[in-house]
Parts: structure tokens; C-alpha cells; sequence
């Protein structure tokens, strides 16, 4: 399996492998879950966004239409 590039190529692999829990010899490791990895990469998201001059909003003139 390759390795994934962007957060969404890992959720959807995460989600096709089907695996959350391994144990192998002795040692266990859990992953998360999907909707939590969802949760994560939505944060992720908001605060790039948030980090950016526009601080998330955008501003746009409405031109209604129609009108002649």
C-alpha cells in the first residue's frame, strides 16, 4: 500500500482497510476512528484557514439580477 500524500488519501484508506485494532506479539495499537479522523482533518482545515489574512471569510459584493 502506498503511502498516502493528503489527509483525505488517509482517511479513505483507513475506511478501505477496515482494521482498527492489531496485536502483534504482545503489543497492541489501535487507530482511530473514522469519524474521529474526519473531526481531525476538518480542525486541521478551519485553522489553516483561520491563519490567513481573510481569517476564514470572504467578502463579496451582491449584484442582484434580473432587475433590467
Amino acid at each position: 500500500m502506498a503511502t498516502p500524500t493528503t489527509i483525505s488519501e488517509a482517511i479513505e484508506n483507513a475506511a478501505l482497510a477496515g482494521v482498527s485494532e492489531v496485536d502483534v506479539n504482545g503489543t497492541r495499537v489501535k487507530a482511530m476512528t473514522i469519524d474521529d479522523q474526519i473531526k481531525a482533518a476538518q480542525f486541521k482545515a478551519a485553522n489553516a484557514s483561520a491563519s490567513k489574512n481573510h481569517l476564514g471569510l470572504r467578502f463579496r459584493a451582491f449584484q442582484p439580477g434580473g432587475g433590467g
